[in-house]
């Protein structure tokens, strides 16, 4: 295969992906919402990943998701979102929306790398178990970190097939990015020019403009900004409810949203509280245990925590008392795995004083002092640009004279609500997981919040309006420094392969097949991770036994 041919070949699997998400975003809509359409591209696009989400850890609770069945599912959504229309619009722009998300997505992906080391070690090995077998019961067993998963392996692995091979795999965590940028951008761009939703067009831009400052590489993405591009989006619905108008549509996609985040990482299902809180507050206005959309959401989180169940014993892994001990399978070092993530993210590995162990480390703020010198450093490393950058629009704004004493909108109180809210997800976020990868949106979030308060909510949204090409510039501007760093990257990082690698440099194919009494194996090579070489493939040698039960494999430990 010719050079320019492979990086066509790519282009056109990043393209052919592109719109078949946007066609599952679609079908989506038109199934659970009560309104839908089928020309907001980049939107479909983004609940595309909700939909193969769901039907990717469906049909693996009775088949993998191998290459027979990646096929006919592909095949059968193509040919029924073509019989509801979706492409009943103008063709010339369809084409032009699929370059424009693709090219982004080219862009970032071409001789990049996976996120290391935790792709390597467990989200690229677990795609591999899905691609070659149904659920299997007690997978944690084989390696703790498979309790972790994120529904993107799903999804991803439901993109092997025959015509996207294993690059398949890769392509979507950049599309979605990718969606995410164009669509933020459209938004900004339409909302500017209501008065009534200049300010949500403000704070959207503040958003977009970070977002292009920290997801500018795609091996920086791993299964962590997947959940803040999403926490993001659902701030776009909520502040449609707040500022545009509370209706049922927007509850049910901010709904929907906060669902799915949860399923991405586990530690946001604290985000839940918002959806719950809207409905609770408002509930005479929304009946919808009836809807088709509370039955999707309802047996999409039910599916996920019956899939956490079979595979860890714990309905939310490692939360133990969500656990059901009982089990043959469960998990019984999850203490010790509990205590060693908080651990690790507080900055133990740092940690020199030898008399506390991991459970004092973790408590009574022993971990602050070491905390403070290692990931806070990191943090304030990364804030600081963002910080000046909002005192940087408070001064321009300021000099133009476009901030007022006196303002006039009804958004304080719910705005308040949302502040105290989304603080709290970030004192959680500090108790338990202070580490900067897992808190960027919910910092963010808190950055825009307390500007809200400080100034922004004192602009004038009619005397801002002849500054439109200023943001636009401002974007632009971001944009081109991501192409430029990308392109830079690409010819200096000597990647041999056009597609990032889905397997460790030092592997060489060579994995240890490990025999267990029963005839149980697993592989293994303690000198580099599995990646996507083989199934099940663990870096960690455990002593495993296997029954199969109704045809399905249980691993546990003797």
């Amino acid at each position: 295969m010719t050079f320019g041919f492979e990086h066509f070949f790519i282009f056109l699997q990043i393209s052919i992906i592109c719109l078949f998400l946007s066609q599952c975003g679609f079908l989506l809509k038109k199934i659970i919402f009560l309104e839908y359409d089928n020309k907001n591209f980049e939107e479909n696009g983004l609940f595309g990943f909700i939909f193969i989400g769901l039907i990717s850890l469906a049909v693996n609770f009775f088949y993998p998701l191998n290459l027979i069945v990646n096929n006919t599912i592909f095949i059968i959504i193509f040919f029924v979102s073509f019989m509801l229309n979706f492409f009943d619009q103008n063709k010339i722009k369809l084409i032009k929306k699929i370059f424009c998300v693709s090219f982004f997505c080219y862009i970032l992906f071409i001789y990049s790398n996976v996120n290391t080391p935790d792709a390597l070690l467990y989200h690229l090995p677990y795609s591999k178990i899905i691609n070659e077998e149904k659920i299997v019961i007690g997978l944690v067993n084989v390696h703790f970190r498979f309790g972790h998963i994120s529904i993107f392996q799903y999804i991803s692995s439901f993109f092997n097939n025959s015509l996207f091979k294993e690059n398949g795999v890769l392509i979507p965590i950049g599309l979605l990015t990718s969606y995410f940028f164009i669509y933020s951008y459209k938004l900004f761009k339409s909302d500017f020019k209501i008065d009534s939703m200049r300010l949500k067009s403000y704070l959207i831009f503040l958003i977009l403009i970070f977002s292009l400052y920290s997801f500018n590489r795609y091996s920086g993405y791993g299964n962590d900004a997947q959940v803040h591009i999403y926490y993001f989006l659902a701030f776009f619905y909520l502040l449609d409810f707040f500022i545009k108008e509370r209706t049922l549509l927007n509850f049910q996609k901010l709904s929907i949203i906060f669902l799915f985040t949860f399923l991405i990482k586990p530690f946001y299902l604290i985000t839940l509280i918002i959806p719950i809180g809207i409905f609770f507050l408002i509930k005479k206005d929304f009946i919808i245990f009836r809807s088709k959309f509370f039955i999707f959401s309802s047996l999409f989180a039910f599916l996920w925590l019956l899939k956490s169940f079979l595979i860890t014993g714990c309905l939310i892994y490692p939360i133990q008392n969500t656990c059901f001990k009982s089990t043959i399978w469960f998990d019984k070092n999850i203490e010790k795995v509990s205590t060693e993530g908080e651990a690790w993210a507080k900055a133990w590995p740092q940690n020199l004083n030898k008399d506390l162990n991991q459970i004092e480390f973790n408590k009574n703020f022993n971990w602050v002092s070491i905390w403070s010198q290692t990931h806070f450093l990191i943090i304030t490393e990364k804030l600081l640009p963002v910080i000046i950058f909002i005192i940087l629009n408070f001064l321009f704004f300021y000099f133009t004279r476009c901030l007022k004493k006196n303002y006039q909108n009804n958004y304080d109180r719910l705005f308040s609500l949302f502040y105290i809210t989304n603080l709290l997800f970030v004192i959680v976020w500090f108790l338990k997981f202070p580490t900067y990868r897992f808190g960027i949106s919910l910092i963010y979030t808190f950055i825009i919040l307390s500007s809200y308060f400080i100034f922004i909510k004192y602009i004038d949204l009619i005397m801002i309006k002849k500054y439109y090409n200023f943001f636009i510039f401002f974007i632009m501007i971001f944009t081109s420094l991501i192409f430029v760093k990308n392109i830079n990257r690409v010819f200096n990082d000597n990647a041999k392969t056009i597609a990032p690698s889905m397997y460790d440099p030092l592997d060489n194919g060579k994995f240890l097949k490990v025999i267990n009494s029963d005839d149980v194996f697993t592989y293994y090579n303690k000198e580099s991770a599995c990646g996507y070489s083989a199934a099940p493939c663990s870096n960690m040698k455990v002593n495993l036994k296997k029954e199969i039960l109704h045809g399905y494999s249980i691993y546990y430990i003797y």
